[in-house]
């Protein structure tokens, strides 16, 4: 059976669990790769609370990316839209669910199946007056592959305070599947940290003819990017700084959102 090129974190989001579309979760997972990639910044502010002033946390476009995915470009014109009600999380996930329906599940129909239908990790298959989706071989063998993943991203987040150089010798096995944890989203600083100490070698920067290693970039071109080899690392330290301390209003924001959860398979067409 040959490779499967590494997935996209919203396709691997969507794979995991084919027939509940993950619409939601997979906005999110997109997110978070632009957060990480510095193409989005999270910005947060004070407002007074009934007891304590509490922190809101909003997304602004830090870069424009050159030949952006067709999901990708459809959420920063969400964010963009965002602006104009002040770019909270929530109101990104208001008009995310406005573009994309309840659950953003229009997300996941519109660009995540088709991709790995593609692929030929799913099959789409009629059933009564809507359609399921099931695994391919490939894609049981891929779905087998993204949850000893996910079990190892666990042991990651173990081990980032016991022994950091094997954290990030395992973390860099699992490129951009790191994001699909959210034991180690929440700990992005530490283990950023632990794959810049032992990584060896500068900073990767991405341009229009490949990968290089060297100086800041001042864009960020999706063309050149790989996904296996996604490294947080490798990534500016003041960027996932700021993505580690807003996290938890980042977080909130999607639990608030509205539009209640994920929802099934059944009537997609």
């Amino acid at each position: 059976m040959p490779e499967i090129a590494p997935l996209s974190p919203a396709e691997a989001t969507v794979l995991l669990s084919p027939n509940l579309i993950k619409g939601r979760s997979a906005v999110k997972a997109t997110l978070l790769l632009l957060l990480a990639t510095g193409v989005l910044r999270i910005e947060e502010t004070e407002e007074p609370g009934f007891f304590r002033n509490k922190k809101i946390a909003h997304l602004r476009i830090a870069a424009e990316p050159k030949n952006a995915p067709p999901e990708v470009a459809a959420l920063l014109d969400v964010v963009r839209a965002a602006q104009a009600e002040g770019g909270k999380i929530k109101d990104v996930v208001k008009l995310a669910e406005k573009a994309f329906g309840p659950a953003c599940t229009q997300f996941s129909v519109k660009f995540i199946i088709p991709a790995l239908i593609a692929r030929g990790l799913l099959l789409k298959k009629k059933f009564l007056f809507s359609h399921i989706f099931r695994l391919t071989p490939a894609g049981v063998a891929e779905q087998a592959r993204l949850k000893s993943d996910l079990y190892k991203a666990a042991d990651v987040a173990r081990m980032l305070k016991s022994d950091p150089a094997q954290a990030a010798a395992l973390a860099k096995t699992l490129g951009t599947n790191v994001l699909l944890s959210d034991k180690l989203t929440k700990q992005f600083k530490p283990l950023a940290a632990a794959m810049r100490a032992n990584s060896g070698t500068d900073s990767l920067v991405f341009t229009d003819s490949g990968t290089h290693f060297g100086g800041h970039c001042g864009g960020f071109d999706f063309g050149c990017f790989d996904l296996g080899s996604f490294d947080l690392g490798s990534f500016d330290a003041g960027a996932i700084d700021a993505v580690h301390s807003g996290m938890g209003s980042f977080d909130a924001g999607f639990s608030d959102g509205g539009g209640g959860h994920d929802g099934g398979g059944g009537g997609h067409h």
